[in-house]
């Protein structure tokens, strides 16, 4: 039999060139990107992840749009439904703010400029806490990265939080000072400055180089401020923009131009201060559309993080590529070979994204679903290197 692994393996070869890629730059900041996304990918993120996010200013041009997705166009709500530090069913669970209070004593660790090393204890003293225990999202952004050193100190305290608490890091299992829930950390570029502050040794556009190398390298995620900021919506790259979409060599603000040719409701959305809350822009932004590239971008990653390949499809029965079979008459799913000798769970969810079922699992076993009722599932195989999913139909 063929072994999981080499199912998902072959998956990957016949995806398109783009389907591992890790970084999510101004070619998915957008709307097009978002909604070629298979809705069982975004229904698993939206169930599946608890995201802590920590940040100044700057990061509510990501919390802000994603608040007010959710308000954009019919059946976002249901979609891209989302709470803060309010927990709700079928719903992205999303703690704004959430890290920065729970710094060593003596240090500042409000954003990754203010201080560059605080954010590494911060983040262990939250993750330790009682209530953040199913947390399994973190992200930190900049304020300014320019002059920081983020070779020497940013990446490194980012891998040494992933091989702390990331799949099968040393803070992972049971015990006094371990938890069960592993965590993924979403690496960050930052903002541009505006003019020449943009370029050079130590500057934003090197920066966010030095980053995006690192995670690309690695297999890692990263939201890339400062592609995002700095390209229209036409893919051209303007190289002396500032955070708000000016340009002196664009000859004006491209973001706004782009917004006033646009309608409210189709083209962009108004973003919000909370879910829910009042219509405000991104700060430091003038315009709606650099915080709504931002969501969608964060989205991007949050259904490749879920298992998506990139591969602008619906999820599909692969059975002939993956050692798993649903038997109907049974109800059982029946597992196969597979070579990957770390840890695999299968997750079941509903058409809606909820999780009805989840087990770890080994090679040659079954699973009884028998309790589901009739309907449509999606089935997800996670290990430490892949993740693998399937639509299966209850008919009994």
């Amino acid at each position: 039999m063929k072994s999981l692994l080499l199912g998902v393996i072959l998956l990957s070869v016949y995806s398109f060139v783009g389907a591992q890629k890790h970084i999510a730059d101004y070619t998915v900041a957008k709307e097009s990107v978002l909604r070629s996304i298979p809705e069982d990918y975004i229904n698993l993120a939206r169930n599946q992840f608890k995201i802590a996010f920590q940040h100044t200013s700057h990061g509510t041009q990501v919390s802000r749009g994603m608040y007010g997705l959710q308000d954009y166009k019919a059946g976002d709500r249901t979609l891209f439904g989302i709470t803060n530090d309010d927990p709700q069913p079928n719903k992205l669970e999303f703690h704004d703010y959430a890290i920065g209070p729970y710094h060593a004593e003596g240090e500042e660790a409000v954003d990754l400029s203010r201080n560059e090393t605080a954010f590494i204890q911060a983040t262990r003293n939250y993750l330790a806490l009682p209530k953040s225990q199913e947390v399994n999202v973190v992200m930190w952004a900049w304020c300014e990265i320019e002059g920081h050193d983020v070779i020497n100190n940013y990446i490194p305290g980012m891998q040494t939080l992933i091989n702390e608490y990331g799949e099968g890091g040393t803070k992972i299992g049971t015990g006094e000072g371990m938890r069960r829930t592993p965590v993924h950390f979403i690496f960050m570029t930052g903002r541009p400055k505006g003019g020449s502050a943009n370029l050079g040794a130590g500057n934003p556009e090197q920066q966010a180089q030095l980053i995006k190398d690192y995670c690309g390298k690695h297999g890692y995620f990263c939201l890339d401020y400062y592609t995002i900021d700095t390209y229209d919506l036409n893919d051209n790259y303007w190289n002396d923009t500032d955070e708000d979409g000016f340009s002196a060599a664009y000859g004006g603000n491209f973001l706004k131009d782009f917004q006033d040719a646009q309608v409210v409701g189709d083209g962009y959305y108004e973003n919000k201060k909370s879910p829910d809350g009042s219509i405000v822009y991104g700060e430091h932004n003038s315009q709606h559309i650099t915080a709504n590239r931002k969501a969608f971008a964060f989205w991007w990653i949050l259904a490749r993080l879920a298992g998506y390949k990139g591969v602008s499809a619906n999820v599909s029965d692969q059975s002939e590529s993956c050692d798993l079979y649903f038997n109907e008459n049974s109800n059982e799913l029946e597992i196969g070979d597979f070579s990957d000798s770390s840890k695999v769970t299968c997750n079941v969810y509903s058409s809606s994204g909820v999780l009805v079922c989840s087990e770890n699992v080994e090679a040659n076993s079954k699973i009884s679903l028998s309790v589901l009722s009739k309907g449509m599932y999606v089935v997800q195989l996670k290990s430490t290197n892949a993740s693998y999913v399937q639509k299966i139909i209850v008919a009994n």
